[in-house]
């Protein structure tokens, strides 16, 4: 497990991270009376036991594959009808990933829990920390990284460790939701120096990386440029996020850097087909013009409400709040045109699934939200 020392080093950083959204001196904005220009509709919702850390569903064609508790429970995307749940003997603190046969979840004793098409235990494996992010089933591999930094792959059907890769792991790490993005052949993966290191799935060999931010100030919390939440891939286009830093993408295709903002980031960005999406700890949130990086609105209606990560639905980008609210925004021009509540907190990724997402709240709740 990870060391007493490590951890307050990653729970202070935390405390440094999430201050302007829990302390007296920034209460959260009130809610405006908006106009529904949108309809959303929550088409099901279930309830799941509580959700330890940054647990995130996955959803593989017409499936829901989500977490709480001890409960690992494969679910129905369209009609949220639960097929088959399997129960570990310690909490689920990390997932979920799947590529639809087989799954996996991290516990809080850090051990890594793979199951198969049906809810059975494949294997389990004792790592060298929590993990830090969801694991990541692709080319045949099960992919984890811990707090430790170490990225690992798995054979899926064995659990054969198959490559280890790691970089010197920062003094001091922001814990805020983090993820891994696999596209073909590579995996992306948010470092705690401002870069985004590009695995080859099947070697882990590093092919490629690229900064993100650049540290700044004196302190080791001043130059925290911790890369947070999901890469986002789309076409030809990658951006990531990183906190205190800036909002970058890069052409997936030669690797040049297109555009760099300066974001103060609590979480990856969203793409579409003409804005970059992104999210500021104060509960900005910005989108800039995908060609060019030039800003394009500035919402600053839901300042301090604990915002997630942005995901794009049709007709609109949502994130979700700390009171369960989910905010739909007009892609054009950042005002709220559409709004509904779920049963506690929205501090995860929502997964896009056919006409809108679905989401999980710290409650354990996962609900499908569709928008028309």
């Amino acid at each position: 497990m990870v060391s007493k020392l490590t951890k307050f080093f990653v729970l202070t950083a935390a405390a440094a991270a999430l201050a302007g959204c829990s302390t007296s001196k920034h209460e959260p904005m009130p809610l405006v009376k908006i106009t529904q220009a949108i309809s959303a509709d929550t088409v099901w919702s279930k309830s799941l036991s509580s959700a330890d850390g940054f647990l995130v569903p996955a959803v593989y064609d017409d499936v829901v594959f989500a977490a709480g508790g001890k409960t690992l429970s494969r679910m129905n995307a369209r009609s949220g009808e639960v097929e088959w749940s399997v129960s570990f003997d310690s909490p689920i603190t990390a997932g979920v990933g799947s590529d639809g046969y087989v799954t996996a979840v991290g516990l809080e004793d850090g051990t890594l829990q793979v199951v198969d098409a049906e809810g059975k235990v494949s294997w389990s494996k004792k790592l060298t920390t929590d993990l830090a992010s969801p694991p990541v089933v692709a080319q045949g591999l099960v992919i984890v990284r811990t707090l430790d930094t170490r990225v690992s792959a798995f054979e899926a059907s064995s659990g054969d460790e198959e490559w280890i890769y790691q970089k010197n792991q920062p003094a001091l790490t922001v814990r805020l939701p983090t993820g891994m993005l696999a596209h073909d052949t590579v995996l992306f993966v948010g470092q705690p120096n401002g870069h985004v290191v590009i695995l080859d799935i099947p070697t882990g060999k590093a092919v490629f990386e690229f900064s993100i931010a650049q540290s700044k100030g004196i302190t080791e919390v001043e130059r925290l440029v911790d890369v947070v939440g999901y890469p986002a891939f789309s076409q030809d286009l990658v951006c990531a996020a990183a906190y205190q830093g800036a909002v970058t993408c890069i052409d997936s295709q030669n690797g040049q850097t297109r555009w760099s903002q300066p974001l103060d980031a609590v979480a990856g960005p969203a793409i579409d087909e003409a804005n970059v999406y992104g999210v500021a700890v104060n509960g900005e949130v910005k989108a800039f013009y995908r060609e060019s990086g030039e800003e394009r609105w500035t919402n600053k209606e839901m300042l301090y409400r604990g915002l997630s990560a942005p995901v794009v639905v049709p007709g609109a980008v949502a994130v979700g709040d700390a009171e369960g609210y989910v905010h739909l925004l007009s892609p054009r021009t950042g005002e709220e045109i559409g709004r509904l509540r779920l049963s506690g907190p929205v501090v995860t990724a929502a997964q896009p699934f056919s006409s809108g997402a679905i989401f999980q709240t710290s409650k354990g709740d996962v609900a499908y939200i569709a928008t028309r």
